[in-house]
């Protein structure tokens, strides 16, 4: 793929990524992506043959990687458990901020409106998240954490949770109030 040609398909992924954080799964059309990607029809088609799911799925997949890479350096930094804790809700509520409040978990927000019948993307999802909850519970137990999978089940749902209802209240104080709770439950456990 040419140099031109990774930079539109990201282009498409930043958008839909977005578009999903901010309005929704079923409520971002195909027009929208392409719109706020700034690119033409036939690009969307070229890059994601399978069209909105296919594009949906690299969505899923590069998250998948970013968390993947955060959970990676964490772990290999050797940082206290409850220091990672507190840095993940204190990045997420400076992310939230710092789109005035507009975008939400995707994985959160795909889980909840993925039909039953859209088994490939319901899975991809099912998969990112005990994937998440492996790579944070191997970063925590690296942090010297106690029980590092329960832990990280818990903060991740503490952490979408939370977004919420920072989303709701316009007010990262319940992001920050809870990575401090848990950061404090790392250092117990």
């Amino acid at each position: 793929m040419t140099r031109q040609g990774q930079e539109t398909r990201q282009r498409l992924i930043r958008a839909a990524l977005s578009l999903y954080q901010s309005q929704g799964y079923h409520a971002t059309g195909v027009a929208a992506i392409l719109s706020h990607a700034g690119v033409p029809k036939g690009s969307l088609y070229h890059h994601f043959p399978g069209g909105k799911l296919q594009l949906t799925m690299a969505v899923v997949d590069w998250l998948a990687r970013e968390m993947a890479d955060r959970f990676d350096r964490a772990a290999t930094g050797s940082i206290p458990a409850g220091k990672q804790i507190l840095r993940l809700f204190t990045d997420t509520a400076a992310w939230l901020e710092g789109h005035d409040y507009t975008q939400g978990a995707l994985l959160a927000l795909l889980a909840q409106e993925v039909e039953p019948n859209e088994t490939e993307l319901r899975s991809r999802i099912a998969q990112v998240y005990r994937d998440a909850t492996t790579q944070l519970s191997q970063a925590l137990e690296a942090g010297g954490a106690a029980r590092p999978e329960d832990l990280a089940i818990t903060v991740l749902s503490t952490l979408d949770g939370a977004i919420a209802r920072a989303r709701a209240q316009r007010s990262t104080a319940s992001l920050h109030r809870c990575g401090e709770m848990m950061a404090e439950v790392a250092k117990r456990a």
